[in-house]
């Protein structure tokens, strides 16, 4: 990274080739399994199990790989770039949350679509808190609390 003129930081060549070809190809990459989520899962229902599935996953994956690539392993921007904004943010989808949610309502179904949204946001965050927790915990083994005393 370089410093420029009034103390604003630039990233060099190799760093935004790092960085944008990143979020392009985690992109591609987290879209791919975002539509293999829909597919895999039964639509028949009514109840678009596929976005909420992949919302409430991919919550708990950001914040496993959050603390992860942050705190434990340090690891460089384009990795956190790649996995959170490219893969993450290509998996996770509020846009067809919302639109599936509406159409429910248009159907008539407004309790289905309060439910469908409420599961979303409550069990996504829980979904966060829980992975953030998880990539906190110590390893046995490791030198860490769980580790015997002796």
């Amino acid at each position: 990274m370089e410093v420029g003129r009034a103390g604003v930081r630039r990233w060099t060549a190799r760093e935004a080739w790092l960085r944008w070809g990143g979020v392009a190809l985690g992109g591609a990459l987290g879209a791919l399994a975002r539509f293999g989520v829909g597919r895999a899962l039964p639509g028949g229902s009514g109840f678009p199990w596929g976005t909420l599935v992949a919302n409430v996953t991919g919550a708990f994956g950001l914040g496993v790989l959050g603390v992860l690539l942050t705190e434990r392993l340090r690891a460089r921007p384009h990795w956190r770039t790649f996995l959170g904004i490219g893969f993450l943010g290509a998996y996770t989808t509020f846009s067809t949350m919302a639109v599936e949610g509406v159409m429910l309502l248009a159907e008539g179904r407004t309790w289905l679509a309060v439910a469908y949204w409420v599961a979303t946001l409550v069990l996504g965050q829980m979904a966060g808190v829980y992975g953030m927790w998880l990539g906190r915990l110590e390893r046995p083994g490791r030198g860490g609390r769980d580790e015997p005393h002796g």
